[in-house]
């Protein structure tokens, strides 16, 4: 009789853990145009007598649809990359039904749930991550001095001020198409190209070399304004 129980307990034990989730790893199959990702468990469900998570007809596990990204940031400033398949994200399973606060703006209001229910599939999140050994196109790296070093094809910023405290170095070419104004010194080591230079204290002189019939070549002159 208690061995009856026991197998009675176990099945409804197993049929109950079969659908709580708590946290797995995915992979990304697709990213929708409202920022959801469609997800494929990294790992196969095993209930406690070994029954695995059957494939579906492709041959993979099921995908996960609709699940949003939980992003670094606040109100102020959020940190945000691009998202693309295959990409690793951890998969969190909420406690609490939290299908009508997904939906939502995420403010400060308390959204009914829709039902008693969570740590199911139905209340997913995904964090992106990846791991630190695994190369990038973009890399931005901070080391324990505060260095900061990003790898990238391109560096874009959009501000309407940048102001850099300290020593710059550039090791190529500067392009403005603006004015460029310095309170200190500019010093030069190759050539300077301008189709008109204008400065109230600065000078710019020509030395002249005439023909042999005119005499001898004349001092530096200013060149008239």
């Amino acid at each position: 009789m208690a061995n009856s129980i026991a197998k009675l307990l176990d099945s409804f034990f197993d049929n109950k853990m079969e659908d709580f989730e708590t946290a797995f790893p995915a992979a990304i199959e697709s990213v929708n145009d409202d920022g959801t990702v469609n997800v494929r468990p990294s790992v196969r469900n095993c209930l406690r007598n070994m029954q695995m998570e059957p494939n579906m007809k492709d041959g993979k596990l099921m995908v996960i649809k609709n699940v949003p990204v939980l992003w670094a940031g606040t109100k102020t400033v959020h940190i945000e990359y691009e998202l693309d398949q295959g990409d690793t994200v951890l998969c969190i399973s909420s406690s609490r039904d939290i299908r009508n606060w997904k939906k939502e703006k995420w403010n400060e209001a308390a959204y009914d749930p829709v039902s008693f229910s969570g740590n199911d599939l139905l209340n997913l999140l995904a964090i992106p991550f990846r791991r630190i050994q695994e190369s990038a196109t973009t890399v931005i790296n901070i080391d324990r001095e505060g260095n900061v070093t990003i790898k990238a094809s391109e560096v874009k910023l959009d501000a309407e001020n940048v102001l850099i405290t300290g020593k710059l170095d550039v090791d190529g070419d500067i392009s403005s198409g603006g004015n460029i104004a310095s309170d200190g010194e500019i010093e030069a080591s190759g050539k300077v190209k301008g189709s008109d230079f204008a400065t109230p204290t600065l000078t710019f002189s020509k030395h002249m070399h005439p023909t042999a019939a005119q005499g001898a070549p004349s001092g530096p002159q200013p060149l008239a304004p």
